[in-house]
């Protein structure tokens, strides 16, 4: 059977199990907490090197990186397909998962950091602690030692995140208008929107989608379709959003509108002028 090593929160880790769920595969929950760090265990360590979730175990096999992890599942689990027929549609997808990689999953750290919760672990924890967990983590140091453990990011830091989820936002709603929707490689739901929509909804969850709610309403149309999916629901159990975990910090939809207004105020109310 297929085992997922995973956090209930993590983005990457919802994106496979959105897989999962589409293609009605059975799997083992092996559910790590990462305020416990299990992550950074020597027993995790030997299945992922990275030292990150998710990690899938298929016939004791290891596959890592969530964006893999999909390829693979389409490649082995044949029955339903996630990939679109067509060969120069299918190329897009794939430009499209490689973009998400690069620019939005990074991106959506910071958000979900300054305001998710887990700048208050940071807070409570000491500068011993906190430097002893950065040094064993096998990737992510860098981002780790790009903010204050006690403060967070820079308001310039944060903005500059928003600009690439913006960047994302408009691919997204040129992609829906160039393939026709509902979905953003045309009729049918694929992979370009399983490996985006953790990204889309933690924004949301955030409070921060004023980012695309008036200047982009095909995404909130996207999101509301994609979130109603029996596959989305099962994915998204108790404890997947920041909200659910932190219901004192994290608000919701619209809550932190103060900070989209500002940020749209500092660039002069023009979406597209940091893109």
């Amino acid at each position: 059977m297929l085992a997922l090593y995973h956090f209930a929160q993590s983005t990457c880790s919802i994106k496979v199990r959105l897989l999962l769920a589409e293609k009605n595969l059975a799997w083992q929950d092996n559910m790590l907490i990462s305020s416990e760090h299990h992550h950074l265990s020597d027993w995790y360590l030997k299945l992922n090197p990275n030292g990150v979730v998710p990690t899938l175990v298929d016939e004791n096999l290891p596959i890592f990186e969530s964006t893999a992890i999909l390829e693979y599942l389409e490649d082995k689990y044949t029955q339903t397909s996630f990939r679109p027929v067509d060969h120069y549609v299918r190329g897009q997808m794939r430009a499209f998962l490689v973009f998400v990689d690069v620019w939005p999953t990074p991106a959506v750290r910071t958000p979900s950091f300054q305001f998710g919760g887990l700048l208050e672990k940071f807070i409570a924890m000491s500068d011993k602690k906190f430097l002893s967990l950065i040094k064993k983590r096998p990737l992510k140091t860098e981002f780790y030692l790009s903010f204050d453990k006690n403060t967070g990011f820079t308001t310039e830091q944060i903005f500059n995140s928003f600009t690439v989820i913006l960047r994302t936002i408009k691919r997204m709603d040129a992609m829906l208008t160039k393939f026709g929707g509902p979905w953003l490689m045309g009729q049918e739901y694929t992979l370009a929107d399983i490996a985006v929509l953790p990204l889309i909804d933690r924004m949301q969850d955030l409070g921060l989608d004023g980012l695309w709610e008036e200047p982009y309403p095909s995404i909130s149309k996207w999101l509301y379709k994609a979130q109603r999916r029996p596959a989305t629901l099962k994915s998204y159990f108790q404890g997947s959003r920041l909200s659910e975990q932190f219901p004192k910090i994290v608000k919701g939809p619209g809550s932190l509108s103060e900070w989209t207004n500002k940020y749209f105020q500092v660039y002069r109310g023009n979406p597209q002028s940091r893109s």
